[in-house]
């Protein structure tokens, strides 16, 4: 007998299935249908009757292969396709339809997901996990609550997972009129959908209690301890809430929330946290988006999805999955997917500008910076959005277009009043490094120092202007305690440590300096500029052969023609010992790492 997986080389999986490991360290199981999506190479064999292969069988196994492929690269809804192809020809193998099932839910098709579970629920003599939450979640979604308390049942301990098992019982339950959160006290989330149960059931809950077990029975990551303060703040206990939001702003100074959570507490008002459940279908839904949002930080895309639909499925309007959607979709190189789960937010949604704009990255990502440039514009036009005209210089910037960038950054600056506030900080920045590759060095120098007084501690900004003065030859010893300080905090930055390495050049410190420059090599291969410092640093020192190698491995990544004719000097002439060299670079690594 032989397989398809056996005829194309894939090799056999069991029915293990595959565990991933999330944030609070629980370990998550899934059954095979679902977790082989995330390594589509290790799929279930197909059984295929002969062992003499004929014509017609490579057709199934090009099909079959086709699937495999457009699933790995993203493709669900046509991988679903010539998975139905394969399944017309096999209709009696039973791996197929679980995973058709499992792709048609990745894909959005619901009703096809729910009538292949409901196949595999019928005729398969062993549960099926995902067919049985799959059937759960339409149930949920008709409010036939009794019917999806029926399929959770069926599902056999350990099938999911004990982050997911717990919290799909306790909302199950809550619609069928039972509270039960007495399993919802291992981690942050389960408490904090303990919390949501309580008020959703208008019953009180130990919380106090509850969050002490927690707090001191687990290492907390910076998300648990917002969630701990969400809950503190949730139920009036606000000075341990802000306590918290305080420590985790620390850590996480560019959170895009936490500063108004704590302006709002400190001012005395009511701040919304945990959220307001209406019915259990908007819980579980909730349950849905917090798995996938772990298998997403732990990079399992293709289960994340599926759990991300089915959130959808329950709750279309939880801005939350369709991001996660987006997200998932931008990771794996679906831009067009992505750009229209973005375009989905509604506008009366505090989300929408964001979403917009990161759709507009996506669309310079992919190469069409007009449209980018378009959809940036119409909400400066229509929604007066600041930061949608500084990536619109941003654009411009990148595009090295400077004196469009700079008059864009102008005008935003002058929106905001001339002088330039903290929030706003990155506004000096980038149009300080317009205004230096433009050749305008006062008003760069002006608006880096500005940038820097904000941000004193940013290695992008303490390595930007540091190197500028060393190109220039000027403020050497500043630089060099500049750089030091940015070095100490991206120790394995490329930049940051041909910068080091070159301010250690410009002082004629070259032993000092080339440890750096080696290491900037190590870290930026193909860089011209890197390679081309660090063969002036072996000329210097004696080392020429070593010196013209480097040359000549910038001579041949270079694109920019003045770099090149002073390589192609340099490697005829070489170098007059000790001299001060100066050169042109851009930094574009370090400017892209900017919000």
């Amino acid at each position: 007998m032989k397989t398809i997986a056996t005829i194309v080389g894939l090799g056999l999986i069991g029915t293990c299935g595959a565990y991933f490991i999330s944030s609070n360290q629980s370990v998550i199981h899934f059954p095979v249908e679902l977790a082989s999506l995330d390594n589509p190479a290790v799929v279930e064999p197909v059984t295929v009757p002969g062992v003499i292969i004929p014509q017609e069988t490579r057709t199934l196994s090009g099909d079959y292969l086709s699937s495999i492929f457009a699933q790995r690269h993203h493709d669900w809804k046509r991988a679903g396709e010539y998975l139905a192809n394969v399944m017309k020809q096999t209709p009696d193998e039973p791996s197929l339809p679980k995973r058709a099932m499992v792709l048609s839910m990745g894909a959005g098709d619901i009703d096809g997901a729910l009538a292949l579970a409901q196949k595999i629920s019928t005729t398969d003599k062993d549960a099926s996990p995902l067919a049985e939450l799959f059937l759960a979640v339409g149930d949920l979604h008709m409010k036939n609550y009794k019917s999806a308390q029926d399929h959770i049942k069926k599902m056999p301990p350990g099938s999911l997972s004990d982050f997911i098992m717990p919290l799909l019982n306790s909302w199950v339950d809550a619609a069928n009129g039972v509270y039960n959160v007495g399993a919802l006290n291992t981690n942050t989330i389960h408490l904090q959908h303990a919390v949501m149960i309580a008020d959703f059931m208008k019953q009180k809950h130990d919380t106090k209690d509850a969050l002490k077990k927690v707090v001191n029975g687990q290492t907390m990551t910076l998300e648990d301890l917002e969630r701990i303060a969400n809950i503190y703040a949730h139920i009036g206990e606000r000075e341990a809430a802000l306590e918290i939001y305080k420590k985790v702003l620390e850590q996480w100074p560019d959170h895009p929330t936490m500063g108004n959570k704590i302006q709002v507490l400190e001012a005395g008002k009511e701040l919304e946290t945990v959220g307001t459940v209406h019915s259990a279908e908007e819980g579980v839904a909730a349950t849905l988006y917090d798995m996938a949002n772990l298998l997403y930080r732990e990079y399992a895309d293709d289960s994340a999805r599926v759990f991300a639909r089915m959130a959808l499925y329950l709750e279309p309007p939880l801005t939350d999955g369709r991001l996660l959607l987006a997200a998932i979709d931008a990771r794996n190189g679906r831009y067009e997917e992505a750009i229209a789960s973005y375009n989905m937010i509604p506008p009366d949604d505090q989300y929408f500008l964001e979403a917009r704009r990161r759709a507009a990255d996506l669309m310079e990502d992919s190469g069409d910076s007009a449209r980018a440039l378009a959809a940036l514009e119409t909400l400066v036009n229509e929604k007066k959005d600041l930061e949608s005209l500084i990536k619109i210089g941003d654009i411009y910037r990148r595009q090295e277009n400077f004196p469009k960038a700079i008059e864009v950054y102008n005008d935003a600056a002058s929106r905001l009043g001339g002088a330039v506030p903290k929030e706003y900080w990155n506004l000096l920045y980038v149009r300080g490094i317009s205004y230096e590759r433009a050749g305008q060095w006062d008003k760069a120098e002006a608006d880096l120092k500005a940038s820097l007084m904000y941000q004193p501690d940013h290695p992008f900004v303490l390595n930007y202007l540091a190197y500028a003065w060393a190109d220039q030859g000027i403020n050497l010893p500043e630089a060099l305690n500049l750089l030091l300080k940015a070095q100490s905090q991206q120790p394995d930055d490329g930049y940051i440590a041909d910068s080091l390495g070159w301010v250690y050049y410009r002082m004629n410190r070259f032993e000092e300096g080339m440890p750096h420059l080696e290491k900037a090599v190590e870290l930026l291969p193909y860089d011209p500029v890197v390679n081309d410092h660090l063969g002036d640093a072996y000329w210097q020192i004696g080392r020429k052969r070593e010196a013209r190698f480097q040359w000549q491995r910038a001579g041949n990544f270079s694109k920019d023609e003045a770099l090149t004719g002073q390589i192609n000097d340099k490697l005829a002439n070489g170098l007059p010992v000790k001299t001060l060299v100066k050169e042109a670079r851009t930094q574009t690594g370090d400017v892209t790492a900017i919000p």
